[in-house]
C-alpha cells in the first residue's frame, strides 16, 4: 500500500467513476482499476461494487474510507513539516488553548513570540480545558494552556493566578459622581450567569446559594457570551480579571466590590506530557507578561 494508491482510492470514492479518476490523474482507466484491485487484495475485502457505469463504496469500503482519509491527512501533514523545515522552520509547536484564555491577551503574547522567533511554526487548537489533557495524552498536541490542572498522566505548571470579579454593565456615571455600587442589591435584582469557567463555579455557586437563597442563576458556559449578555444588561457574572480588562478600560463594564462571600482565584496552567515536549523558552516568555 502506497500513498498514490490511497489517493486514487479517495478520488474513486469521491467521483464514483473510474473514467473521471483516470482523467484527473492523467492515466488510463485500466490502470485505475488495477490499483483498486491490488488495494482490495492487500486489504482482503471488496471496496467498490458497480452501479451501472458508476461505482459505489461497499460497507467495507466505507469503513476503509475513514482510515484512508486519516492516512492521507497524516501524509500531507508530515510532508508539510518536512517542507517547512527545509524553508527554515526548525521547530513545530502544537498548542491547545482554552476558550477562556483565548479571550485574554494570550493571543497577543503568542503573536509577539512568533515575531521574536520566526523559525518556529505553530498549530493552535481552541478546546475546552477539560479536553486538553486527553489531547496531550493521545499525542494530538504537544502542550496546553489551560484553566485546569492536567490529569495524572500529564505534568502541570501554574503560570498565572488572578482575582475573579463581580461585573455588571456600566451605569453611565463617572467614578466621582456615580452612586455607590451595592453588591447585595445588584445580586438581588439580577440574574447571575454561571459556569463560564471550568474551575471555580462549583464552590462559588454553593457560597452564593447559602448567602442569597433566592438568587436567580443561569448557566452560560462561554465567557465571551457571558460578557455579551452582561453588556446587554441581561444580568451579572463573576469573571477573571484578565478576560474583562478590555471592557473595563473601555468603560463598558464595572467591577462591583463584594465582601459578603469569599471569591476564589482563577489560575492559568501550562500542561504537557513529558520533558521532551516542554518548551521552557515559550513558558518563560508567556510568564513574563502581566495578564491582569
Amino acid at each position: 500500500m502506497d500513498i498514490r494508491t490511497i489517493k486514487t482510492f479517495l478520488l474513486a470514492a469521491k467521483y464514483e467513476n473510474y473514467r473521471e479518476v483516470a482523467e484527473k490523474l492523467y492515466i488510463t482507466q485500466p490502470a485505475i482499476s488495477f490499483q483498486i484491485k491490488q488495494l482490495e487484495k492487500e486489504l482482503g475485502g471488496k471496496l467498490f461494487v458497480k452501479d451501472g457505469r458508476n461505482i459505489v463504496l461497499t460497507e467495507f469500503g466505507r469503513m476503509f474510507y475513514r482510515e484512508a482519509l486519516d492516512i492521507n491527512t497524516q501524509y500531507e501533514n508530515s510532508l508539510h513539516r518536512v517542507n517547512q523545515f527545509k524553508q527554515g522552520f526548525n521547530k513545530l509547536l502544537r498548542i491547545a488553548i482554552s476558550p477562556m484564555l483565548a479571550d485574554t491577551i494570550l493571543p497577543t503574547v503568542l503573536h509577539n513570540y512568533m515575531i521574536a522567533n520566526p523559525n518556529v511554526e505553530f498549530t493552535i487548537q481552541v478546546m475546552e480545558s477539560k479536553e486538553i489533557s486527553e489531547q496531550i495524552e493521545n499525542g494530538m498536541v504537544d502542550f496546553g494552556l489551560s484553566c485546569l490542572p492536567g490529569s495524572s498522566l500529564t505534568k502541570t505548571i501554574p503560570f498565572h493566578e488572578e482575582d475573579v470579579s463581580l461585573i455588571t454593565r456600566h451605569d453611565g456615571y463617572d467614578f466621582e459622581t456615580g452612586p455607590v455600587l451595592d453588591a447585595i442589591e445588584i445580586l438581588d435584582n439580577n440574574i447571575v450567569f454561571t459556569d463560564n469557567h471550568p474551575f471555580y463555579w462549583t464552590g462559588l455557586k454553593e457560597n452564593l446559594k447559602t448567602k442569597f437563597p433566592t438568587l436567580r442563576m443561569m448557566k452560560v458556559n462561554q465567557s465571551y457570551i457571558t460578557k455579551r449578555f452582561v453588556l446587554e444588561g441581561m444580568g451579572v457574572s463573576f469573571l477573571p480579571k484578565s478576560s474583562i480588562n478590555k471592557e473595563l478600560l473601555e468603560g463598558r463594564l464595572l467591577e462591583v466590590p463584594i465582601d459578603a462571600i469569599d471569591i476564589p482565584k482563577a489560575c492559568m496552567y501550562f500542561v504537557y506530557k513529558n520533558d521532551q515536549q516542554f518548551d521552557s523558552e515559550l513558558m518563560n516568555f508567556i510568564s513574563s507578561f502581566h495578564f491582569s
